[in-house]
């Protein structure tokens, strides 16, 4: 990671959309991640991007029938045309980022 990616707090702008790299929201990591810490980033243009972060919400919030919900909604978008067929590299580095971050918790413990 170089500086550049660092979040600079001397260069945000309220104005920009919150969560942004200029707005950052009052709980990034980005700036606080380990050099080993695995990490995976949802870009507002995904087409999932929302809804992922919203299932992501509803399940710590321990609130299972919204995050069911959020899950239908999620599945139903993907049915008939996912958004990353089985044999893109990208699916495939996910899983790995996913086993990444498995062995990091193992070994570091949860990071909040």
């Amino acid at each position: 990671m170089t500086d550049e990616t660092i979040q600079d707090k001397s260069k945000t702008d309220p104005s920009a959309p919150y969560g942004s790299a200029v707005n950052p929201s009052e709980f990034d990591v980005i700036s606080r991640l380990g050099q080993d810490e695995p990490y995976f980033i949802i870009r507002g243009g995904d087409p999932l991007s929302d809804a992922l972060v919203e299932l992501h919400a509803y399940i710590g919030a321990g609130q299972s029938g919204a995050a069911h919900d959020t899950l239908e909604r999620i599945l139903a978008l993907t049915a008939e045309n996912p958004p990353r067929p089985v044999g893109s590299p990208k699916y495939r580095e996910t899983f790995k980022i996913s086993v990444s971050m498995e062995r990091y918790r193992e070994t570091h413990g949860r990071s909040h």
